[in-house]
Protein backbone atom coordinates (compact mmCIF):
# COMPACT_ATOMS: atom_id res chain seq x y z
CA UNK A 1 0.00 0.00 0.00
CA UNK A 2 2.93 2.58 0.63
CA UNK A 3 4.84 1.53 -2.26
CA UNK A 4 1.60 2.26 -4.49
CA UNK A 5 1.32 5.54 -2.67
CA UNK A 6 4.83 6.44 -3.19
CA UNK A 7 4.19 5.60 -6.50
CA UNK A 8 1.60 7.63 -7.48
CA UNK A 9 3.21 10.67 -5.83
CA UNK A 10 6.71 10.14 -7.78
CA UNK A 11 6.17 7.45 -10.64
CA UNK A 12 8.94 6.83 -12.54
CA UNK A 13 7.74 8.70 -16.14
CA UNK A 14 5.90 11.75 -16.56
CA UNK A 15 4.22 13.21 -19.81
CA UNK A 16 6.96 15.57 -21.19
CA UNK A 17 4.83 18.88 -21.99
CA UNK A 18 3.86 18.68 -17.93
CA UNK A 19 7.43 19.96 -17.75
CA UNK A 20 7.20 23.04 -20.30
CA UNK A 21 6.76 26.32 -17.60
CA UNK A 22 4.22 27.69 -19.29
CA UNK A 23 1.81 24.44 -17.79
CA UNK A 24 2.14 25.56 -14.40
CA UNK A 25 4.32 28.44 -14.01
CA UNK A 26 6.35 26.31 -11.58
CA UNK A 27 3.12 27.28 -8.92
CA UNK A 28 3.69 24.12 -6.94
CA UNK A 29 7.44 23.42 -7.04
CA UNK A 30 7.55 27.03 -5.69
CA UNK A 31 4.49 26.12 -3.02
CA UNK A 32 6.55 23.23 -1.98
CA UNK A 33 9.71 24.66 -2.03
CA UNK A 34 9.07 27.66 0.50
CA UNK A 35 7.26 24.74 2.81
CA UNK A 36 10.53 23.08 3.00
CA UNK A 37 11.72 26.44 3.90
CA UNK A 38 9.25 27.27 6.55
CA UNK A 39 9.71 23.83 8.20
CA UNK A 40 13.79 24.18 8.32
CA UNK A 41 13.50 28.06 9.81
CA UNK A 42 11.22 26.87 11.56
CA UNK A 43 12.71 24.42 13.39
CA UNK A 44 16.04 26.86 13.53
CA UNK A 45 13.98 29.11 15.37
CA UNK A 46 12.44 26.18 18.09
CA UNK A 47 15.72 26.60 19.34
CA UNK A 48 15.55 29.87 20.96
CA UNK A 49 12.20 30.78 20.87
CA UNK A 50 10.36 30.44 24.95
CA UNK A 51 6.74 30.36 24.73
CA UNK A 52 5.69 32.72 27.28
CA UNK A 53 4.31 35.42 28.02
CA UNK A 54 7.25 37.31 29.99
CA UNK A 55 10.11 35.59 27.72
CA UNK A 56 8.68 35.73 24.01
CA UNK A 57 9.41 39.19 23.25
CA UNK A 58 12.57 38.95 24.43
CA UNK A 59 13.56 35.74 22.92
CA UNK A 60 12.80 37.28 19.51
CA UNK A 61 14.84 40.22 20.00
CA UNK A 62 17.73 37.62 21.22
CA UNK A 63 16.83 36.04 17.88
CA UNK A 64 17.17 39.59 15.78
CA UNK A 65 20.32 40.91 17.47
CA UNK A 66 22.08 38.47 19.03
CA UNK A 67 22.24 34.93 17.66
CA UNK A 68 24.19 34.75 14.68
CA UNK A 69 22.21 35.11 11.58
CA UNK A 70 19.07 35.25 13.45
CA UNK A 71 17.13 37.92 11.90
CA UNK A 72 18.06 36.71 8.61
CA UNK A 73 16.60 33.72 9.58
CA UNK A 74 13.49 35.10 10.95
CA UNK A 75 12.77 36.97 7.97
CA UNK A 76 12.81 34.15 5.72
CA UNK A 77 10.25 32.50 7.68
CA UNK A 78 8.17 35.54 8.11
CA UNK A 79 8.31 35.98 4.21
CA UNK A 80 8.18 33.08 3.28
CA UNK A 81 4.52 32.15 5.31
CA UNK A 82 3.51 35.30 3.48
CA UNK A 83 4.28 34.49 0.51
CA UNK A 84 2.62 30.76 0.38
CA UNK A 85 -0.59 32.99 0.64
CA UNK A 86 0.00 34.53 -2.10
CA UNK A 87 1.48 31.50 -4.58
CA UNK A 88 -1.56 29.48 -3.15
CA UNK A 89 -4.43 31.80 -4.45
CA UNK A 90 -1.94 32.01 -7.91
CA UNK A 91 -1.99 28.33 -7.81
CA UNK A 92 -5.83 28.40 -7.81
CA UNK A 93 -6.13 30.84 -10.46
CA UNK A 94 -4.07 28.96 -13.23
CA UNK A 95 -6.05 25.51 -12.07
CA UNK A 96 -9.43 27.43 -12.78
CA UNK A 97 -7.88 29.26 -15.99
CA UNK A 98 -6.78 25.64 -17.09
CA UNK A 99 -10.56 24.45 -16.33
CA UNK A 100 -9.25 21.27 -14.62
CA UNK A 101 -12.30 20.05 -13.19
CA UNK A 102 -12.84 17.05 -16.05
CA UNK A 103 -12.10 14.06 -13.33
CA UNK A 104 -13.20 13.12 -10.13
CA UNK A 105 -10.16 13.15 -8.51
CA UNK A 106 -9.06 16.70 -10.20
CA UNK A 107 -12.31 17.91 -8.18
CA UNK A 108 -11.42 16.36 -5.05
CA UNK A 109 -8.27 17.35 -5.47
CA UNK A 110 -9.69 21.19 -5.86
CA UNK A 111 -11.06 20.89 -2.56
CA UNK A 112 -7.84 19.38 -0.97
CA UNK A 113 -6.11 22.30 -2.75
CA UNK A 114 -8.68 24.97 -1.36
CA UNK A 115 -8.35 23.28 2.46
CA UNK A 116 -4.24 23.61 1.84
CA UNK A 117 -4.55 27.05 0.73
CA UNK A 118 -7.44 28.40 4.07
CA UNK A 119 -5.25 26.23 6.31
CA UNK A 120 -2.26 28.64 5.92
CA UNK A 121 -4.34 31.44 6.93
CA UNK A 122 -4.80 29.82 10.44
CA UNK A 123 -0.92 28.88 10.15
CA UNK A 124 0.66 32.34 9.61
CA UNK A 125 -1.86 33.89 12.32
CA UNK A 126 -0.51 31.97 15.19
CA UNK A 127 3.02 32.49 13.97
CA UNK A 128 2.21 36.43 14.05
CA UNK A 129 0.73 36.06 17.86
CA UNK A 130 4.19 34.04 18.80
CA UNK A 131 6.36 37.28 19.09
CA UNK A 132 4.16 38.77 21.90
CA UNK A 133 4.85 42.20 20.74
CA UNK A 134 1.95 44.71 21.22
CA UNK A 135 0.55 44.85 17.64
CA UNK A 136 0.30 40.54 17.87
CA UNK A 137 -1.23 40.62 21.42
CA UNK A 138 -4.21 43.17 20.43
CA UNK A 139 -4.44 41.45 17.38
CA UNK A 140 -4.99 38.52 18.99
CA UNK A 141 -7.35 40.10 21.17
CA UNK A 142 -9.50 41.63 18.54
CA UNK A 143 -9.41 37.82 16.94
CA UNK A 144 -10.27 36.06 20.37
CA UNK A 145 -13.10 38.41 20.86
CA UNK A 146 -14.60 38.28 17.16
CA UNK A 147 -14.89 34.31 18.21
CA UNK A 148 -16.84 35.45 21.08
CA UNK A 149 -19.68 36.55 18.88
CA UNK A 150 -20.54 33.04 17.54
CA UNK A 151 -24.20 32.66 19.04
CA UNK A 152 -24.75 30.55 21.62
CA UNK A 153 -21.07 28.67 21.66
CA UNK A 154 -18.83 31.70 20.80
CA UNK A 155 -17.14 31.73 24.33
CA UNK A 156 -16.95 27.79 24.59
CA UNK A 157 -14.98 27.85 20.83
CA UNK A 158 -12.98 30.36 22.02
CA UNK A 159 -12.09 28.28 24.72
CA UNK A 160 -11.64 25.52 23.13
CA UNK A 161 -9.04 26.90 20.58
CA UNK A 162 -7.22 29.45 23.01
CA UNK A 163 -7.00 27.31 26.14
CA UNK A 164 -8.20 30.43 28.48
CA UNK A 165 -10.52 33.15 27.93
CA UNK A 166 -7.49 35.36 29.33
CA UNK A 167 -4.40 36.27 27.09
CA UNK A 168 -1.97 34.45 29.37
CA UNK A 169 0.64 31.90 28.65
CA UNK A 170 -2.52 29.12 28.27
CA UNK A 171 -2.95 30.84 24.94
CA UNK A 172 0.69 31.68 24.07
CA UNK A 173 1.47 27.81 24.28
CA UNK A 174 -1.60 26.52 22.96
CA UNK A 175 -1.27 28.90 20.01
CA UNK A 176 2.36 28.25 19.78
CA UNK A 177 1.72 24.09 19.86
CA UNK A 178 -0.86 24.92 17.18
CA UNK A 179 2.34 26.77 14.90
CA UNK A 180 4.60 24.00 15.35
CA UNK A 181 2.52 20.90 15.67
CA UNK A 182 -0.49 20.21 14.99
CA UNK A 183 -0.62 22.73 11.48
CA UNK A 184 2.37 21.42 10.35
CA UNK A 185 1.32 17.93 10.52
CA UNK A 186 -2.52 18.25 9.57
CA UNK A 187 -1.11 20.15 6.70
CA UNK A 188 1.99 18.00 5.83
CA UNK A 189 -1.05 15.12 5.14
CA UNK A 190 -3.36 16.89 3.37
CA UNK A 191 -0.45 17.97 1.07
CA UNK A 192 0.28 14.29 0.87
CA UNK A 193 -2.77 13.46 -0.68
CA UNK A 194 -2.94 16.44 -3.05
CA UNK A 195 0.24 15.08 -4.58
CA UNK A 196 -1.34 11.57 -4.49
CA UNK A 197 -4.69 12.71 -6.58
CA UNK A 198 -2.32 14.49 -8.89
CA UNK A 199 -1.15 11.56 -9.64
CA UNK A 200 -4.52 9.58 -9.71
CA UNK A 201 -6.04 12.11 -12.13
CA UNK A 202 -2.57 11.44 -14.80
CA UNK A 203 -1.01 14.20 -13.04
CA UNK A 204 -1.20 18.20 -14.00
CA UNK A 205 -4.15 19.01 -16.97
CA UNK A 206 -2.31 19.25 -20.16
CA UNK A 207 -3.66 19.61 -23.64
CA UNK A 208 -1.34 17.62 -25.55
CA UNK A 209 0.64 15.02 -23.21
CA UNK A 210 3.71 14.59 -25.99
CA UNK A 211 5.72 12.05 -24.62
CA UNK A 212 7.04 10.34 -21.33
CA UNK A 213 10.29 11.32 -19.98
CA UNK A 214 12.00 9.92 -16.94
CA UNK A 215 10.83 11.89 -13.65
CA UNK A 216 14.69 12.77 -13.23
CA UNK A 217 13.95 15.57 -15.23
CA UNK A 218 11.29 16.91 -13.26
CA UNK A 219 14.09 16.93 -9.94
CA UNK A 220 16.13 18.59 -12.03
CA UNK A 221 13.49 21.65 -12.50
CA UNK A 222 12.76 21.55 -9.19
CA UNK A 223 15.93 21.58 -7.96
CA UNK A 224 16.76 24.68 -10.40
CA UNK A 225 13.51 26.63 -9.08
CA UNK A 226 15.13 25.73 -5.51
CA UNK A 227 18.54 27.30 -5.97
CA UNK A 228 17.07 30.31 -7.71
CA UNK A 229 14.10 30.71 -5.10
CA UNK A 230 16.93 30.35 -2.32
CA UNK A 231 19.00 32.84 -3.50
CA UNK A 232 16.48 35.36 -4.39
CA UNK A 233 15.19 35.17 -0.95
CA UNK A 234 18.71 35.28 0.23
CA UNK A 235 18.80 38.59 -1.54
CA UNK A 236 15.26 39.96 0.01
CA UNK A 237 15.63 39.20 3.46
CA UNK A 238 19.15 40.11 3.67
CA UNK A 239 18.63 43.96 2.32
CA UNK A 240 15.22 44.96 1.99
CA UNK A 241 13.01 43.10 3.88
CA UNK A 242 12.54 43.47 7.85
CA UNK A 243 10.16 41.30 10.07
CA UNK A 244 8.68 43.84 12.34
CA UNK A 245 8.66 42.99 15.86
CA UNK A 246 6.99 46.13 18.02
CA UNK A 247 7.32 47.47 21.10
CA UNK A 248 6.98 44.85 24.29
CA UNK A 249 3.63 44.30 25.43
CA UNK A 250 4.16 45.13 28.66
CA UNK A 251 4.81 48.56 27.89
CA UNK A 252 1.10 48.94 28.76
CA UNK A 253 -0.01 51.08 25.90
CA UNK A 254 -2.17 50.31 23.11
CA UNK A 255 -0.82 51.47 19.26
CA UNK A 256 -2.44 54.31 17.62
CA UNK A 257 -3.43 52.25 14.71
CA UNK A 258 -4.02 48.06 15.67
CA UNK A 259 -3.50 46.83 12.31
CA UNK A 260 -4.35 43.06 11.24
CA UNK A 261 -1.76 41.36 9.16
CA UNK A 262 -2.55 41.77 5.60
CA UNK A 263 -4.23 38.44 4.71
CA UNK A 264 -6.81 40.05 7.16
CA UNK A 265 -6.85 43.69 6.53
CA UNK A 266 -10.07 42.69 3.86
CA UNK A 267 -12.18 41.58 7.51
CA UNK A 268 -10.39 44.29 9.61
CA UNK A 269 -11.98 46.66 6.78
CA UNK A 270 -15.25 44.92 6.81
CA UNK A 271 -15.52 45.16 10.87
CA UNK A 272 -15.70 48.86 10.53
CA UNK A 273 -19.09 48.42 8.95
CA UNK A 274 -20.41 45.25 10.50
CA UNK A 275 -20.66 44.15 13.68
CA UNK A 276 -18.27 40.75 14.50
CA UNK A 277 -20.48 38.28 13.89
CA UNK A 278 -21.20 39.07 10.06
CA UNK A 279 -17.94 40.76 9.33
CA UNK A 280 -15.60 37.79 11.24
CA UNK A 281 -17.67 35.25 10.92
CA UNK A 282 -20.56 34.56 8.98
CA UNK A 283 -18.81 36.59 5.52
CA UNK A 284 -15.28 34.59 5.91
CA UNK A 285 -17.30 31.42 6.41
CA UNK A 286 -19.43 31.50 2.65
CA UNK A 287 -16.41 32.71 1.48
CA UNK A 288 -14.39 29.33 2.44
CA UNK A 289 -17.73 27.21 0.76
CA UNK A 290 -17.46 29.38 -2.06
CA UNK A 291 -14.38 28.76 -3.07
CA UNK A 292 -14.13 25.05 -1.84
CA UNK A 293 -17.38 24.14 -3.77
CA UNK A 294 -16.00 26.56 -6.73
CA UNK A 295 -15.71 23.55 -8.99
CA UNK A 296 -19.74 23.01 -9.24
CA UNK A 297 -20.59 26.77 -10.49
CA UNK A 298 -16.78 27.67 -12.83
CA UNK A 299 -17.19 30.55 -13.37
CA UNK A 300 -14.19 32.60 -13.53
CA UNK A 301 -15.23 35.67 -13.98
CA UNK A 302 -17.32 35.77 -10.53
CA UNK A 303 -14.46 34.26 -8.72
CA UNK A 304 -12.39 36.99 -10.23
CA UNK A 305 -14.64 39.44 -9.01
CA UNK A 306 -15.31 38.68 -5.94
CA UNK A 307 -11.72 37.97 -4.88
CA UNK A 308 -11.28 41.72 -7.01
CA UNK A 309 -13.33 42.77 -4.11
CA UNK A 310 -11.65 41.67 -1.04
CA UNK A 311 -8.61 42.80 -2.55
CA UNK A 312 -10.06 46.26 -2.64
CA UNK A 313 -10.92 45.98 0.49
CA UNK A 314 -7.12 44.97 1.83
CA UNK A 315 -5.75 47.65 -0.28
CA UNK A 316 -8.22 50.36 1.38
CA UNK A 317 -7.32 48.95 4.92
CA UNK A 318 -3.54 48.74 4.95
CA UNK A 319 -2.79 52.07 2.91
CA UNK A 320 -6.41 54.24 3.81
Amino acid sequence: MVKKFLAHIRPKYIWSDALRFQTTYGLGGILSFLFVILILTGVLLMFYYIPSTEKAYISLKKINNIIPFGRLIRNIHRLSGDLMIIFSFLHMLRIIFSKAFDSEFRRQNWIIGTLLFFMLFPFNFTGYILPWDSVSYWGATIVLNVINHIPLIGKSVRLFLSGSLQLDDAVLIRFYSYHVFLLPLIFSFFLMVHYYLIRRAGGVKIKEKGKKVEISKLYEKEIMVGIIGMIILLIVCFKFYNAPLYETVHSKSIPKVIKAPWYFASIQFLLTYFNALIAGVVIPLFYMIFVVFFYKIKNFTIFLIINLIFFVFTIIEIYG
